[in-house]
């Protein structure tokens, strides 16, 4: 018999996103333990699900195992990346996000079949460098174009984007709070200054 070459993830980010919704489907599944793991040890290895009973039980279980560590084992963020011969760049100033990057980014935040297309968003191809590492990112033009090639992005990127626009998004929250809460007060000083006007 031949022998079966198996590629297996070390860390999240040998992990694609891809993988990680199908893995995220799996877990909606009712399937028993052999079958959960073999679906499992199919979505990492990239084997076909007939050729994985022909691995021995005790690679198996090691497999298995690995995948486990794999999901577990964290990895550091980076700003770009690279599929195929295209340089993808995380948003490099917030501060000059538009109100369609931002509504669409809200609208696809959550729910792991969506992530793609929030990638899309924060993670665009670079268009310009300079010397000091400051790059610029393609003007954002919707998720058509780039949705479907982002799930091929590594999961230690994903995650900390998700975890970027979810303290992002919290910390617009609190600042249009503050800012209504400001207006109140004001409003509410104009109407107390008016009435004790009319008082004197």
């Amino acid at each position: 018999m031949s022998k079966i070459k198996i590629t297996l993830p070390e860390n999240i980010s040998e992990i694609t996103l891809d993988q990680f919704q199908r893995f995220n489907k799996l877990n909606e599944r009712k399937l028993d333990d052999l079958a959960y793991g073999k679906r499992l040890v199919e979505i990492f290895t990239e084997l076909k699900f007939r050729d994985v009973g022909k691995i021995s039980f005790k690679d198996y279980e090691g497999i298995l195992e690995q995948i486990t560590t794999a999901l577990t084992k964290d990895s550091k963020f980076e700003n770009t990346f690279k599929i195929g011969d295209i340089e993808f760049g995380f948003i490099p100033n917030f501060d000059d996000i538009t109100s369609s990057e931002y509504v669409d980014l809200s609208k696809y935040r959550d729910g792991l079949d969506n992530l793609h297309n929030m990638i899309a968003i924060l993670y665009r191809p670079i268009t310009k460098r300079d010397s000091f590492g400051n790059y610029q990112i393609e003007t954002y033009n919707g998720t058509n174009k780039y949705a479907e090639l982002m799930k091929q992005t590594p999961m230690h990127l994903v995650q900390g984007a998700r975890v970027f626009f979810s303290n992002l998004a919290k910390e617009l929250q609190s600042y249009i709070q503050k800012s209504m809460v400001k207006e109140i007060v004001k409003e509410a000083e104009q109407v107390d200054t008016s009435r004790s006007g009319d008082g004197m």
